[in-house]
């Protein structure tokens, strides 16, 4: 299953479920009502049909794939309830980056090899997710890590662009747009800590965010 159908599954999921009102719990954590919601969830399948916006030297951003969701990921930050969890959103997409680039430069993606399988945007992606949850400790965190977490892997991989004078290579942030790895990074995230998190608050009889 390549990403952009991982996505579609994924965004098709995620809407009904919030639509259905069975994500009121998370939704309440992030500090989103279910019409703020599903009018996000689909101004970025909307936004990702549009032109990228050229930036600079080669760099483009995607609205629907990755300004969008940095803009949800912002208004998470700045709403988070304290700033020991502010640091913790700051800090999880510099551990999570680090980690989808390793991915990115140890993971053999060539046509012989069995990774190739899979598509190269689809294993940083859960690997965002899985980081982002383990690192956020929280449903807000895990977003913010998994979203930002990824659109930081390609800006490295812009600066390296740069610094080999490959400018000529073009970076997408948000490349496939609501379908994109940052997307699912940040979704997939957010559902892990939801589903896991959900079994350890029952088994330890606390509270998470």
């Amino acid at each position: 299953m390549n990403t952009t159908n991982l996505g579609t599954i994924s965004l098709v999921v995620i809407t009904a479920l919030v639509y259905l009102g069975f994500l009121h719990r998370v939704l309440d954590r992030m500090r989103l009502t279910k019409m703020q919601a599903l009018v996000i969830l689909l101004a970025m399948l909307a936004a990702g049909f549009l032109p990228e916006i050229p930036l600079y030297a080669g760099l483009s951003v995607n609205i629907g794939g990755a300004l969008i969701p940095i803009g949800v990921a912002v208004y998470l930050i700045v709403t988070a309830d304290s700033a020991a969890e502010k640091r913790r959103a700051i800090i999880t997409p510099l551990v999570v980056a680090v980690l989808v680039y390793l991915t990115e430069k140890l993971l053999p993606m060539e046509p012989t090899s069995a990774a190739f399988l899979i598509d190269p945007l689809f294993v940083p992606a859960v690997v965002a997710a899985i980081t982002a949850y383990l690192l956020g400790r929280s449903r807000r965190s895990a977003f913010i890590g998994g979203v930002f977490g990824v659109i930081l892997t390609d800006i490295i991989a812009w600066l390296e662009n740069l610094w080999f004078n490959q400018s000529n290579v073009p970076i997408v942030l948000g490349s496939t747009g609501a379908y994109g790895a940052a997307v699912i990074g940040g979704m997939g995230a957010v559902l892990l800590a939801e589903l896991l998190g959900e079994i350890l608050e029952r088994l330890q009889g606390g509270h998470r965010v």
